[in-house]
């Protein structure tokens, strides 16, 4: 009587809950549908539509970089070794692009695209560091690094082998530069375990690009850890960049009271 009584007691919650974190992870990493659909759809293997979304995302980085280059460093040099280097980064999320829109096409081409990504950003790090750095330069570093990972990720989720969780952190990220924008505040430093968390998705996200099936196994199953740890990493910037922005206003306020010009508070201060 005591052993049936055993046998049918449930078990315990740690264990149920362990049970049910195992099978939503394996039901994250699991082959989604994109892999499927895009055999069945024609569009997904134009060449017209490939071409087209590469160009497409070619003339969105060509008009960021204008921008940016009136806004940093008007009428001084913009092509310099870094720079191009990092635009080059920019062409390769076009041919990620290009991938989203044809995953039958640009499957081979993407990982190629991948791998240049992160030459390059290893090289133009090395000439700024030689040709002297610019705010135009470190801006565009950073935009083209988020990019290159927004397209990376889509295209490995539309080519059928990343989960859609892995899709969330490059795009939440772009919350941060509309904070900046709007409060003139400086980008808060990162931390070693942000930079680790990136490249943890990253890796997730280049695994699932390479040939293989091992390393798309790999990959799918990095790629929960990787969005978790990337999407924390994004959630402490985004804090600390409201905590800077608000920091200044309180600043700002105590320099110059209502009622009081900006202007010659500034030179009492500086007198």
């Amino acid at each position: 009587m005591a052993e049936n009584v055993a046998i049918g007691r449930r078990p315990p919650l740690w264990k149920r809950t362990a049970i049910k974190m195992i099978a939503a992870i394996r039901l994250m990493t699991a082959t989604t549908g994109p892999q499927d659909a895009a055999e069945r759809r024609p569009g997904d293997a134009s060449p017209a539509r490939y071409v087209g979304a590469a160009l497409l995302n070619g003339a969105v980085s060509v008009s960021f970089l204008l921008l940016a280059a009136h806004d940093r460093q008007p009428h001084q040099r913009i092509l310099t070794r870094a720079n191009v280097l990092t635009l080059s980064r920019a062409g390769s999320a076009g041919l990620l692009a290009g991938t989203t829109a044809a995953p039958r096409v640009g499957r081979r081409i993407a990982w190629m695209a991948l791998l240049w990504g992160g030459c390059s950003d290893w090289l133009d790090g090395r000439f700024a560091r030689l040709d002297g750095a610019t705010p135009l330069g470190a801006l565009l570093d950073i935009e083209a690094d988020s990019w290159l990972s927004l397209w990376a990720a889509a295209a490995a989720y539309r080519a059928g082998d990343l989960p859609p969780v892995s899709l969330l952190p490059p795009v939440i990220r772009y919350v941060i530069p509309v904070l900046l924008a709007r409060s003139r505040c400086a980008r808060p430093a990162e931390r070693g375990w942000q930079r680790a968390a990136a490249g943890l998705q990253a890796t997730a996200v280049g695994l699932t690009l390479a040939p293989g099936s091992r390393l798309h196994r790999v990959g799918r199953m990095m790629a929960p850890m990787g969005a978790t740890a990337q999407a924390a990493s994004i959630a402490v910037t985004i804090r600390n960049t409201l905590r800077a922005a608000r920091a200044a206003v309180v600043s700002s306020r105590e320099e110059a009271p209502i009622g009081v010009d900006r202007r010659a508070v500034r030179d009492r201060a500086s007198a």
